[in-house]
C-alpha cells in the first residue's frame, strides 16, 4: 500500500509521515455570546488569525475575547472522520462539600465528512456541531442525526 492509499485509508502514521511534524495549527473560538459552532474558525496563518481577533467588539460595545487553541493535527478518528463526546455532569456545592455526578448516556457526535488537514475551511470536516453539521447533504449519511451510541463506538 503506497503512502497516498495509506493517507486515504485513514493511517495516522502516513498522515504524520506525509506532513513531517507539527503543523502549527490553530482554531479559534469567540469567548462571548455564542453557540452552535458560529463564528469558529481553524487556521494555520498568523496574519488570518490576528485579523479575526483584531478590532473585534462584544454586543455590550467592549473589546471581544476569543479562546485560540492549538489544533490536534492527528486526532483519533472514527471512519477516517472527527468525532466528540457529549457528557451531561452536575456538580454541586452543599455547606462547602463538592459533589459530583456524572450521566452515563450521553453520545457520540460526528461529522459528515473524513478528516483532510489541507480544508482548514471547510467545517462540515472539522467541527461536529449539530447546528453546523445538519446545514451538510451528508447528514446522518452514516450514522443517524451523526450519532453513536457510547456502545457503538
Amino acid at each position: 500500500m503506497d503512502l497516498l492509499e495509506q493517507y486515504e485509508n485513514g493511517d495516522i502514521r502516513a498522515i504524520k509521515k506525509k506532513h513531517r511534524g507539527p503543523l502549527n495549527t490553530w482554531i479559534i473560538k469567540p469567548g462571548e455570546n455564542t453557540n452552535r459552532g458560529v463564528g469558529i474558525s481553524v487556521s494555520r496563518d498568523i496574519n488570518e488569525i490576528k485579523g479575526l481577533i483584531c478590532g473585534g467588539k462584544s454586543k455590550d460595545g467592549g473589546d471581544a475575547t476569543y479562546i485560540i487553541q492549538k489544533y490536534i493535527d492527528y486526532p483519533l478518528l472514527i471512519h477516517k472522520r472527527k468525532f466528540d463526546f457529549r457528557v451531561f455532569s452536575l456538580v454541586t456545592s452543599i455547606n462547602k462539600k463538592l459533589k459530583g455526578y456524572f450521566y452515563e448516556d450521553g453520545y457520540i457526535r460526528t461529522s459528515s465528512r473524513e478528516y483532510d488537514l489541507n480544508a482548514l475551511d471547510d467545517k462540515f470536516i472539522h467541527l461536529t456541531n449539530d447546528a453546523i453539521q445538519k446545514q451538510d447533504e451528508d447528514f446522518g449519511k452514516f450514522e443517524n442525526f451523526n450519532k453513536m451510541s457510547y456502545g457503538d463506538f
